[in-house]
């Protein structure tokens, strides 16, 4: 759930209102997704470690971030997110027993569509 603050630039301050502008442009379509995927990482990967289906993940995404994507685009982001933490060595641990939550061998299954 992103912030965004809905504040009317102020007119004499161009300065403001540019950065204003730019910030609802760096949120709003794609980049937009990614922003709320990312933030959302942590839960759907406990949801994934408590066997839960990543149709059902991504239709509570969708219906909470308000977004429409499909299953592959889903995935998609999941995977590159996966990728990007794993670059930079971010693991991401159960909160109640500190394993990791990510299984090397199921990243990328099908059955658990």
């Amino acid at each position: 759930m992103s912030i965004l603050t809905e504040t009317r630039p102020d007119p004499s301050n161009p300065l403001k209102e540019l950065e204003l502008a730019l910030q609802q442009e760096l949120t709003g379509g794609r980049s937009k997704v990614e922003v709320d995927f990312k933030e959302a990482y942590p839960l759907l990967e406990q949801g994934i470690a408590q066997k839960l289906r990543k149709r059902k993940l991504m239709d509570r995404f969708n219906a909470v971030f308000k977004h429409e994507l499909n299953l592959v685009q889903f995935r998609k982001l999941l995977n590159a997110e996966r990728d990007r933490r794993k670059a930079t060595g971010d693991v991401l641990e159960c909160p109640t027993c500190g394993q990791p939550l990510i299984a090397e061998a199921a990243t990328d299954t099908m059955e658990a569509a």
